[in-house]
């Protein structure tokens, strides 16, 4: 089971060597993707008392190091360009002379890099969504805009939305087997949603026929249930991940370790 190395690093941070989990080693390593949490909040319009443990925290970084390490595999990269009929734009959108359209062919290769190139901390937010779901909040095509604007000046939207209720728990298995596999998946299916909502937070969109945020969802989601246990053929993705995996949580955990001194706790009656 993976429990035991989860608390084990939330509980002795302290030892860790600054050389082995740091952001310049680690960016190093991982150079893709390199997204974060910039803090956790609620959304103030509810009207019921929430809150955010620091379990669902934990739990919610765990993904963000399932997807890190998910973008950075080869497989990633064959599996959207193997998905290229799936990838059309429905959106459009406009800058520096160059123009979008909606139904236009993505290059996979342009829209590989334009993903894989993100550097960004989302704020994660309890929203009034049905559990199974999230939102988030919609940026400008970095897509169109990679390689011809700055890109720390792409506008990105700062946020996604994931429901009030429990977000996850620790006590689920990991890495998991022909009993446990259902709270692996979890694992795989919470992380594969934050992906989608990423995928609004640069620009792509489901309107009308093309739904790329879900044909990318479905990439990810599918390497992570390899990942964790399930094959579809030859040797399980585990075997060759789960290192990198384990590193990349030790990382995660230790990085935001400042997030997780306590619950964040919303009282609509404090408004």
């Amino acid at each position: 089971m993976f429990l035991f190395p989860l608390f084990a690093l939330s509980c002795n941070n302290g030892a860790l060597k600054p050389d082995v989990y740091s952001k310049e080693s680690i960016d190093k390593k991982y150079p893709y993707w390199q997204v974060g949490i910039e803090n956790f909040e609620v959304d103030s319009r509810l009207n019921k008392r929430t809150v955010i443990t620091v379990e669902e925290k934990k739990y919610i970084l765990v993904c963000m190091a399932l997807m890190r390490l998910a973008v950075n595999t080869d497989e990633f990269a064959e599996r959207v360009k193997a998905s290229e009929g799936s990838l059309k734009s429905s959106v459009g959108d406009s800058y520096g002379g160059h123009t979008l359209q909606y139904g236009e062919q993505y290059n996979t290769q342009k829209l590989i890099d334009s993903v894989r190139s993100l550097k960004y901390n989302f704020i994660y937010r309890k929203m009034n969504v049905a559990v199974g779901t999230g939102t988030g909040e919609q940026g400008k095509s970095r897509y169109l805009r990679y390689g011809l604007q700055n890109e720390n000046d792409i506008p990105t939207g700062k946020w996604i939305g994931l429901t009030t209720g429990n977000w996850g728990s620790l006590n689920d298995v990991l890495f998991g087997d022909y009993f446990t596999y259902k709270q692996s998946e979890t694992y795989a299916n919470v992380a594969g949603l934050m992906f989608h909502e990423h995928m609004h937070n640069i620009g792509f969109n489901h309107f009308g026929d093309y739904n790329v945020p879900a044909a990318l969802q479905g990439v990810v989601t599918q390497i992570l249930h390899e990942m964790l246990w399930k094959p579809i053929e030859g040797p399980a993705l585990k075997n060759k991940y789960s290192k990198q995996l384990d590193e990349l949580i030790a990382y995660y955990l230790t990085e935001y370790k400042h997030l997780l001194n306590e619950d964040t706790i919303f009282e609509p009656s404090a408004k």
